[in-house]
């Protein structure tokens, strides 16, 4: 039986960045309840944080041995390949989690960063189109897609549809000045009216 209590501290120590002891937490769990697969999860997230990927990876494999089809093991493996640079490997499965539900938002949204790092930005920006169809003013989706615009020397779409990224999220505006593929567009008027009012 999962004890949730336990869980529970380990979880708050998570949250408070305490990640070192939030993974003893986790093993004591696991000590007791060998099968924990939420326990093997957290603490795997916990090495993630701490940048031990080679150790969250074990523990995500783990989990996906009692459970091959846990979404959120494999979101979390998503993630971590990304991290890694392993972009293949995170867009493998991607492609899995999407064939049994092509509409996963949270699986779209991955996908579509991935494919920026392979410098597929028009795929790229196929997902956001189809995500935006869903989410017309989510500022995080309109900012990639104005980046990938870029990518694909569009400056006149980068331009505007980075204006409504940020009439969304009116914070991007800094993100936009510090964001270094922007760089060559920090004496542009145009751009720095979207960035500066």
């Amino acid at each position: 039986m999962i004890d949730m209590n336990m869980i529970n501290e380990a979880n708050e120590l998570f949250l408070k960045k305490k990640f070192e002891e939030a993974i003893e937490k986790y093993d004591i769990i696991l000590q007791n309840e060998p099968g924990n697969v939420v326990a093997l999860n957290n603490k795997g997230y916990s090495f993630s944080k701490l940048r031990n990927y080679s150790k969250s990876l074990i523990c995500y494999d783990e989990c996906l041995e009692k459970n091959p089809k846990d979404k959120t093991v494999l979101l979390n493996k998503i993630s971590l390949f990304r991290k890694v640079g392993e972009f293949d490997k995170a867009l493998s499965i991607c492609e899995k989690l999407l064939k049994n539900n092509p509409d996963d938002m949270i699986v779209l949204y991955h996908k579509l960063r991935i494919l920026k790092k392979l410098c597929k930005f028009q795929e790229s920006n196929l997902i956001c189109k189809k995500l935006l169809d869903v989410y017309p003013d989510n500022g995080d989706i309109l900012y990639d897609m104005s980046a990938n615009f870029l990518k694909m020397n569009d400056i006149e779409k980068f331009l505007s549809t980075l204006q409504k990224a940020i009439n969304a999220i009116p914070n991007l505006k800094n993100k936009s000045k510090n964001n270094k593929e922007f760089v060559q567009f920090h004496n542009d008027n145009r751009f720095l009216k979207i960035v500066l009012e």
